[in-house]
């Protein structure tokens, strides 16, 4: 029977994973996504898989980015088929309200919008993810596990957000004007995932863990922004040590896609070129920053890992962030 040490990882912050010391034994975090892993990098390991086979008990999840602009909460779950299989869900949050609050203020400067100013009209955008993922190279001493997952996002708000920004353009610009978040690359509600990832157990004096992902994406600011009909390959990896049996301190990296254009550069294509104001919306790129984050886990129980950690993820739907606080509390049942 497996002993049970442990090791972990964390999304714009922080992350604990358990796993056999034969690198073999099961993960219990999930990401941001849903996929067992760390928190913005998944793992070839498959979460909570069941020791005698058939299907496992569940995996849940929650997770929370707290930043100066913005809150970002997520809700993973998870079960095993097998030692080979993961089902997971996922139900994500974002809170917008300081984008709304900004691009009203800031639009009553711009000229021609002056008189109906661009609204959201929605404090937070809604996402939902599915995944499968397929173990198919196992552990050994010298090689690492291999796996590859598929994800089906959805953006439940992205059609809202875009007739919302729409409606205020075309009262002034005329109903001839194009789709707001349509003309700045969101050509989708819905889109897909596709991740390849090898992760190994070194088992050194201090034991480390290393993985990496190879993610395939259509997704826009991870999916709330809607998805492009291009597709971007992005690099991603963890690392991270073991000090203690219950404890990891490591470094997750994820490279981001930057699809989109900005609503400043909308304007000055769709206004004519007539009352726009200098910079007044230039900082409405909507572009992606890298992801990079620090993070300490513990494991207090066989079944319970808490994690906290500090991330820069950069722009996230329009605000700059240094850093941001990530939270996490992760249960196998």
């Amino acid at each position: 029977m497996m002993k049970k040490t442990a090791c972990s990882m964390l999304l714009a912050s922080s992350l604990l994973v358990p796993f056999g010391q034969s690198a073999f034994a099961n993960i219990p975090l999930l990401t941001i996504d849903s996929g067992g892993g760390g928190a913005i990098v998944p793992w070839a390991y498959i979460s909570n898989a069941p020791k005698k086979g058939g299907i496992g008990m569940p995996a849940a999840s929650i997770w929370t980015w707290v930043s100066d602009s913005y809150t970002i909460n997520f809700w993973p779950v998870a079960v095993s088929i097998g030692d080979r299989l993961e089902l997971g869900f996922a139900y994500q949050n974002l809170d917008i309200s300081t984008l709304r609050s900004d691009l009203r203020n800031d639009s009553a400067a711009v000229a021609v919008l002056a008189a109906n100013r661009l609204d959201t009209k929605l404090d937070n955008l809604q996402m939902i993810t599915a995944h499968a993922k397929f173990q198919f190279l196992k552990e050994t001493e010298t090689l690492p596990a291999m796996a590859i997952s598929v994800s089906y996002k959805k953006a439940l708000d992205i059609d809202e957000l875009d007739d919302n920004l729409t409606a205020n353009v075309r009262a002034v610009l005329g109903s001839g004007a194009p789709k707001v978040m349509e003309w700045m690359g969101v050509d989708d509600d819905s889109g897909f995932e596709v991740n390849l990832m090898a992760t190994k157990l070194w088992k050194t004096k201090i034991p480390i863990l290393t993985a990496v992902n190879l993610r395939y994406t259509q997704a826009n600011q991870l999916g709330f922004l809607g998805f492009s009909d291009d597709w971007s390959l992005n690099p991603e990896f963890t690392l991270a040590i073991l000090p203690e049996p219950n404890v990891a301190i490591g470094i997750e990296y994820r490279k981001k896609p930057d699809e989109l254009r900005s609503v400043h550069d909308y304007l000055n294509a769709n206004a004519g070129g007539a009352g726009v104001s200098n910079g007044a919306l230039n900082d409405y790129t909507f572009g992606e920053d890298d992801f990079i984050d620090f993070f300490v886990a513990y494991l207090p129980t066989p079944n319970l890992t808490i994690a906290a950690g500090i991330a820069n993820i950069g722009n996230v739907v329009h605000r700059e962030t240094k850093s941001i606080w990530a939270f996490n509390i992760n249960y196998d049942f």
